[in-house]
């Protein structure tokens, strides 16, 4: 699979789409839609995995956080990173660096599977979050096609 048909997904991507009654559940539908046309493969990493189920436990319940990671888990067009000891370092280096107060240790470990991954788009709706971090890390926003 060539590098331009892949993209970090955050978790507030899965978040929405698994919960309907999310602000953004209609766009996490409609890029899902568009990436599967595309033959677009995300990468998450173990980090994205355990937010994404975390929060559906908590803000629809157990079986939605349970399909959901099954969905995670068995979609071959996921490829899920985990993150080890170097890929825990690197994510430690992003955090110290990081000027901007709203940077999660989990935002800076996406930076650090970017690199390694060498992957340049990110799927996220927390596009402020991640505007200093764009900037020194050098990635770009998902934006979808045909979109305005």
């Amino acid at each position: 699979m060539e590098r331009d048909e892949r993209i970090f997904a955050d978790t507030n991507f899965f978040v929405a789409l698994f919960h309907p009654a999310d602000a953004l559940h209609e766009d996490a539908r409609r890029v899902a839609i568009a990436c599967s046309a595309a033959s677009t493969q995300f990468v998450i990493s173990n980090f994205i995995f355990l937010e994404t189920v975390t929060v559906l436990s908590q803000q629809r319940g157990k079986n939605i956080a349970i399909a959901a990671g099954n969905y995670l888990l068995s979609n071959p067009f996921i490829k899920m990173v985990h993150v080890d000891e170097a890929l825990q370092r690197e994510t430690w280096h992003i955090f110290k660096e990081a000027s901007a107060k709203n940077i999660s240790f989990v935002d800076a470990s996406i930076v650090a599977v970017l690199k390694m991954e060498e992957i340049s788009t990110l799927l996220t709706f927390d596009l402020k979050d991640f505007a200093a971090l764009r900037k020194q890390h050098h990635f770009q926003f998902y934006v979808q096609k045909n979109s305005a």
